[in-house]
């Protein structure tokens, strides 16, 4: 029998990551859920086992840290990696910027240097339309200009 395949998602509890775990998992795969429920609720992953009637493995924790991110991925092996643990208002990290980017990149990078360690280079990346900054045109494409963010949360994804 063949084994299936393991997504990792970070974030996976708040509102967009509970919806692409509940896909996930509607799609056969195993689904290991990382979230420190700072802009979430743990009832979703309850409210997505009714669903699906299927358990995604959910670990209470911050991306920043290295020592659960190894022990993840030390214990279950992992086919790729969905990031959306990223702090998003606009508003809050005017206020509150070394916050966003202590999350946003620093979190970041230590979720890449354990997927490099132990070998995993697939990763979809949540970004923000706010990496584009003032819009010259609508809709945005793939091909605009970005970097001339407005604000840290933008300054941050585009990190």
């Amino acid at each position: 029998m063949k084994e299936k395949k393991k997504i990792l998602i970070t974030g996976g509890v708040g509102y967009i990551g509970s919806h692409i775990t509940l896909l996930f998992l509607e799609s056969g795969y195993d689904v290991i859920v990382v979230d420190n429920l700072c802009n979430s609720n743990e009832k979703s992953i309850s409210r997505i086992a009714k669903i699906t009637n299927k358990n995604p493995l959910f670990f209470k924790g911050d991306i920043r840290d290295t020592e659960l991110l190894e022990k993840i991925f030390n214990n279950h092996k992992t086919d790729a990696i969905i990031h959306l643990a990223g702090l998003k208002a606009v508003g809050e990290s005017v206020v509150k910027p070394l916050d966003y980017y202590e999350n946003n990149v620093v979190g970041t990078l230590k979720l890449c240097r354990a997927m490099l360690k132990f070998g995993i280079n697939k990763l979809l990346f949540s970004s923000s339309a706010t990496v584009y900054g003032e819009p010259k045109n609508i809709p945005l494409t793939e091909k605009d200009e970005v970097g001339k963010t407005t604000n840290p949360y933008g300054t941050s994804k585009f990190i």
